[in-house]
Parts: C-alpha cells; sequence; structure tokens
C-alpha cells in the first residue's frame, strides 16, 4: 500500500469519528479569544486553514530526521480522507490535524496566554514503580476545576481495565506543562515521534532518550514518563523545543507533576518567561498568579519526588502507592491532593480539585487497582473522603488480605461499571 492511501485510511477512520466537532472547534475559537486576548480580530478559521498549509510545505531536513521520509504523502492523504469520510471543509480538517501545535507553537510564542483570566492550571501527577512488591505499580492523580461537566464522566473513572497481561508501554504518563511565551520551532512538519521510535530503541532507555532529544520540537510541551523492555525509566520534562531528563535515584522509581521543570536550565528558562510575562502584565513577582502558581508547583513536584523515593526505598506496594497520590499530611501547595486550593487566593477565580486518583499493579499474577473519584458535584468535598475501590485484573482471584482491607472498610469491591454510582 503506498503511503498516499495509507493516509486516506487513516484519515476515512478518523473522519468516522467526527460527531459533536464544528461545536467543539467554534467553542475552542471563543476560549482562545479569551486565552489570547492580544490576537485581536484574528480570523482564527483563516489562520488555522494556512496553519495546516504551512506544516505541509515545511520539509524537514531529511539528513537529521531520516525516518519522515515518504511522509508528505500519508499526511496529504489523511487530509484527503478525513475530508472524504466527515464531510466537512479545509477549515474543520486543519482544525483535526494542526490545532494543538497551532495552540502551543504558533500562538503561545507570540501572545501571552492569560490563564489567569480563564481557569487554573492543571496539577496531576504520574508515579511508576518498576519494582513494586507485586509487580509494576503506577499511581496517578488527575486535577481540575470541578466543573459540573465532570458529574457525568468523572464517577465511572474506570475506563481502563487492568491489564491483562506482563506487557509494560514505554510511555507510562503524561500530564500538563508549559511556558508562557515559549519558543517556535524552525520546522513544524507534522510529525508524531512516538510512531517513529525504531523498535530497537525501545530495548534500551538511553536509545529512546537519544533520539526522542533528536525529535524534541516536534512533541510535547508536557511531562512525561518511559521506560524500556527491561523497565528501567526516566523523568521527561518538555517545553515546545526544550527537553531534560531526570534519572531514578531509588530502585528504578521516577514520578512526574504538571506545571513545573526542576532541571535548572529549563528552570530557568521558565523564569525568564514569567518575567518577561509578568512585565507586560505589569506585574511584580508578589503579584503575580502565574508566579505564585509555578513556585507552588516546583514545590509539589520536589515533595512528589520525596514521597516516591520513600516509598520505592519501603518496596512499593498498591496502598503505598496509593498514598503518594492522595498525600494531605502537609499544607498547600505541597501537597499532592488538592481540595478547592487556589494559587493565589485574592486575584484566581477558580479553584483545583483532584478529581481522581488511582493506584495500579499491572503486570504478575496480583494485577489490580484501587482508584476513586469525586462523585457529588453539589455538595464538593475532598475525594480523600470517599472509600476507594478495588478491581481485580482479569483471571485474578480475591486473596484474603484484600479480603481483610474491605472487611475492615477501607476499600470497597468495585461494583460492575454501568451500575456505578
Amino acid at each position: 500500500m503506498s503511503m498516499l492511501e495509507e493516509g486516506r485510511e487513516r484519515g476515512r477512520r478518523a473522519g468516522s469519528q467526527v460527531e459533536g466537532m464544528i461545536e467543539k472547534m467554534q467553542t475552542e475559537f471563543v476560549r482562545t479569544r479569551e486565552l489570547y486576548p492580544t490576537i485581536g480580530d484574528m480570523d482564527l478559521a483563516a489562520a488555522i486553514r494556512e496553519y495546516d498549509r504551512e506544516r505541509l510545505a515545511c520539509e524537514p531536513d531529511y539528513g537529521v530526521f531520516p525516518e519522515m521520509k515518504g511522509l508528505l504523502d500519508r499526511h496529504v492523504g489523511e487530509r484527503e480522507g478525513f475530508r472524504e469520510a466527515s464531510g466537512l471543509d479545509e477549515t474543520a480538517t486543519a482544525y483535526q490535524f494542526s490545532w494543538g501545535f497551532f495552540l502551543s507553537r504558533r500562538l503561545t510564542a507570540n501572545h501571552l496566554a492569560r490563564y489567569d483570566l480563564v481557569t487554573p492550571w492543571r496539577q496531576c501527577t504520574n508515579v511508576f514503580f518498576p519494582e513494586g512488591e507485586d509487580g509494576v505499580t503506577i499511581s496517578n492523580n488527575r486535577d481540575d476545576t470541578a466543573r459540573p461537566v465532570y458529574a457525568e464522566t468523572i464517577p465511572n473513572f474506570r475506563k481502563d481495565p487492568v491489564p491483562a497481561g506482563d506487557q509494560v508501554h514505554w510511555r507510562q504518563g503524561g500530564v500538563s506543562s508549559a511556558v508562557l511565551l515559549d519558543e517556535e520551532p524552525e520546522c513544524c512538519f507534522p510529525c508524531d515521534p512516538i510512531e517513529l521510535v525504531p523498535d530497537e530503541c525501545l530495548g534500551d532507555i538511553h536509545e529512546i532518550v537519544k533520539f526522542m532529544t533528536r525529535y524534541r520540537e516536534f512533541y510535547g510541551p508536557g511531562n512525561q514518563m518511559w521506560c524500556d523492555r527491561s523497565l528501567n525509566a526516566v523523568a521527561v520534562e518538555k517545553t515546545n523545543c526544550r527537553v531534560a531528563f531526570r534519572w531514578p535515584t531509588v530502585n528504578g522509581a521516577v514520578c512526574i507533576t504538571a506545571c513545573s521543570y526542576l532541571d535548572p536550565e529549563l528552570n530557568a528558562f521558565k523564569k525568564e518567561r514569567t518575567r518577561r510575562a509578568m512585565a507586560i502584565k505589569g506585574e511584580a513577582e508578589e503579584n503575580s498568579v502565574d508566579w505564585h502558581f509555578f513556585r507552588g508547583a516546583d514545590r509539589r513536584h520536589r515533595r512528589l519526588i520525596e514521597l516516591t523515593n520513600a516509598e520505592a526505598k519501603r518496596g512499593a506496594t498498591l496502598w503505598g502507592a496509593f498514598n503518594v497520590v492522595a498525600d494531605t499530611a502537609v499544607p498547600f501547595p505541597d501537597r499532592i491532593c488538592v481540595a478547592g486550593e487556589k494559587a493565589f487566593p485574592e486575584r484566581e477565580p477558580n479553584a483545583n480539585w483532584t478529581l481522581t486518583q488511582y493506584a495500579s499493579v499491572i503486570t504478575g499474577p496480583n494485577r489490580r487497582t484501587l482508584y476513586r473519584s469525586i462523585r457529588d458535584f453539589e455538595n464538593l468535598r475532598s475525594i480523600t473522603t470517599f472509600t476507594p475501590y478495588l478491581v481485580l485484573g482479569e483471571g485474578v482471584e480475591m486473596k484474603p488480605e484484600w479480603q481483610r482491607d474491605i472487611d475492615r472498610g477501607l476499600c470497597e469491591l468495585a461494583p460492575p461499571l454501568d451500575s456505578e454510582k
């Protein structure tokens, strides 16, 4: 099959799942005008069409990126197939394939994002223990404003079943992170480095790092965790064009949290850009929402590393991993689990809540998950007041010690997903 036809097939699959896309696109356009007030009367529909054309015309240096050879035909085919299957126009097609890159690379690099006026930054976390007591063990939080829209989607958080086998994907989590007024890459050609990583790289974390460093301008921003087939892991801090790595120090464990770069160079770069944003807004450190939030995110990040390493040293149990992301032992902003706090109460319009959290053993005969979510959006309270559910992996039978946890009221056996309230 030619690359052009492969692209058409991919585009047709995407184009068959566009219900509500036009409404979503229009909502995004409205939100973008609020988030980037200096874009003025920019015609976003025309801008995204032009940017998508620009990306297709921005031929990469194949000497540096030989894996991209032939991809132009596939990208052209994807757009043809998408339009054919969806019946949508060029604007919707460009939105489908280039909107995220347009926001992070073109708008964020040239216009100040006013998160202080629109919504708080999310504070999600991910933790990875390759040497857990029962097998590879992971945990995470997902945080956001407690908007009514979550009343239907969050209570039934158990969207992904406990893995059925022992395969561990090389990407083990990702959270949001970005820099105000970030850099714009020289090349904007559409490329997903994740699909281009050669299979032979996946056996050596250092080869993964080498490959993804070469492609650093084509993915992110955000913080991630990667591991190779031997479960050697690394934490990744990523801006638009820069990347840094934090290697594990205790039993291979790594963790990440949102909106924080602890690498010295990335941290200095973020502070420089934040100060530039403060100057534009006429702010100083003491009255900047952005500055207060980023400082708090860094403190939370350091505490997460401390808790993760302590649990890794003990042996990383399922409950231990769960308690890392459920941490409320110290005041905000250092605490991992949040319950309506604001980084800058005097000026921040919305508060952050931990809406979901879970821990899972994802390999071996003891595969299982502990999870909980906020279930009442009318009378909000901390997620830690809800009893966690226990979900057993496929083919895994209840063990006496797990049943004792249920009998003691520490957790409940999860009801069928379609009946959960």
